[in-house]
């Protein structure tokens, strides 16, 4: 395996690993945490911080993963020129192709409406909390809303990351 190809692999590995590793921490970890500070609003802040913080580093790993997941596929042959070959997309390679693109697009969107919508939107809710007042029932909700769409997002970084698995080792069967 010449050095470059070896690089791209490294870069995309790496990031795929800190990206859903910081995504796990944040869920498992940081989460409760906040969730048990007293007062509730010092949880609030302290989540808010550490995930605004991810934030610039998760976007960065998802631009480093898009480019050098498209350079490792061109590096093992697999060119934007063979999207075009007849029969390529109902090959195993090219279905578990296809359906890593689609769940990677699905995951884009969602961390971009995560990220820059519905978060910034509870966390505007959230500061207009009185401090020691429970939140609204609505506010709540869209709290938990917030929290089940970061997991199921987390669930597809797994699953995309299982599909890459199965582009280089084979699907198994």
């Amino acid at each position: 395996m010449p050095v470059w190809q070896f690089l791209i692999v490294i870069v995309h590995v790496f990031s795929a690993i800190i990206w859903i590793g910081g995504a796990i921490f944040l869920a498992l970890v940081m989460v409760p945490v906040a969730r048990g500070m007293e007062p509730p609003a010092m949880g609030l802040l302290f989540l808010r911080r550490a995930a605004l913080r991810f934030r610039g580093i998760a976007w960065v790993l998802l631009g480093l993963l898009v480019v050098s997941g498209a350079a490792a596929l061109e590096s093992r042959g697999i060119g934007f020129d063979r999207f075009t070959e007849d029969g390529f997309w109902s090959t195993e390679l090219g279905v578990a192709l296809l359906v890593k693109i689609v769940l990677v697009g699905v995951l884009l969107v969602i961390s971009g409406v995560h990220d820059f919508i519905l978060g910034p939107r509870l966390s505007d809710l959230m500061q207009q909390v009185p401090r020691g007042e429970q939140p609204p029932a609505t506010t709540l909700a869209a709290r938990k809303r917030l929290v089940m769409l970061a997991r199921f997002n987390l669930f597809i970084a797994i699953a995309v990351a299982v599909i890459g698995m199965m582009l280089v080792r084979g699907v198994p069967g």
